[in-house]
């Protein structure tokens, strides 16, 4: 039977990991399991309560690196996965029961590469309740199309196959949140599966999570990762390069008019026409041009964005 590497990125949550590695201890216990841990630099007691909360779990292994951010945690912790499913897992989020091994099965039943379910938000952990029902995957035709329109991404309410993403050459080092990147690198040389459950879930008043208080860096890096994709992948047809520009320009737009009080974001608009209108531009470029738009705002000022340096080359 084939085996799961699950891969924890851990920075400063010790007060959920209890319950994280509690949920995890329950996953897909009939299959052979490898847990990795990447502690990214923690300042509190989250190594510690890793350390001693797995104790006595076979093949586990907890890594101490200096605090590099997301991709550079979860890339570290994939260069050390050997079972034939990787299975990512935010260090404050819960798995359902069934998580695992629902995503395996869709996996199976659809030979995609990756798949994406749900993942929900709690502000009482009494309020978690997973109910695991029958649902249909969806395979879309063109996986690609899909992740650029639908910005899928996502780690604990996803599974991918460790072949697949090493051969996509796991996350982009150059974009500090991990996920979009892998699963537009993934998407462009396999199959996805979609699945409308949820599987995860994670604390909604968490002000460090990137897409409760730094939704800043979240739609930034959405943007950064598609610039960085279109430019180290040249070929892209024509007709996702225009796509990748025009979701770009809207969020920018969104995020200008919302939190940099632009009522008319002219500049993101003017790229969005140009884009529906097919205009012969540099799209990666004029992605980048939107970059900006998420330094505005209050949560920007009060925590600035954050740009691996390798991004900059």
């Amino acid at each position: 039977m084939d085996g799961v590497s699950f891969v924890c990125t851990v920075y400063n949550k010790a007060g959920y990991l209890p319950g994280v590695i509690d949920a995890l201890a329950r996953q897909v216990p009939d299959r052979p399991r490898q847990f990795i841990f990447i502690d990214d630099g923690s300042s509190d007691a989250s190594a510690s309560v890793v350390e001693q909360a797995t104790a006595s779990w076979p093949d586990m292994v907890l890594v101490r690196q200096s605090n590099g951010g997301p991709t550079a945690a979860t890339n570290a912790g994939i260069a050390l996965a050997r079972n034939t499913y990787l299975k990512l897992l935010g260090s404050d989020d819960l798995l359902a029961p069934f998580c695992t091994r629902v995503l395996i099965e869709t996996l199976e039943r659809t030979g995609a590469d990756a798949v994406f379910s749900r993942q929900d938000y709690y502000h009482d952990l009494r309020d978690v309740a997973f109910v695991e029902k029958p649902v249909a995957p969806r395979v879309p035709d063109d996986p690609l199309a899909d992740v650029i329109a639908r910005t899928v991404s996502g780690t604990s309410q996803t599974l991918y196959r460790l072949d697949a993403v090493r051969r996509a050459g796991a996350c982009d080092p150059g974009v500090f949140a991990e996920d979009f990147s892998l699963a537009l690198r993934v998407a462009s040389r396999g199959r996805i599966a979609l699945l409308d459950l949820v599987t995860a879930a994670g604390p909604a008043d968490d002000g460090e999570r990137l897409m409760v208080g730094r939704k800043h860096q979240t739609f930034h890096d959405h943007n950064l990762a598609l610039a960085r994709f279109l430019e180290q992948n040249p070929a892209t047809s024509a007709r996702l390069r225009r796509l990748a520009l025009q979701r770009a320009a809207r969020r920018a737009a969104k995020w200008a008019r919302r939190e940099g009080g632009h009522r008319l974001p002219l500049r993101y608009l003017l790229l969005d026409a140009a884009a529906r209108l097919g205009l012969p531009i540099d799209h990666a470029r004029a992605i980048r041009a939107t970059l900006s738009a998420f330094a505005l705002g209050a949560a920007a000022a009060a925590r600035p964005l954050v740009l691996p340096q390798i991004a900059a080359g």
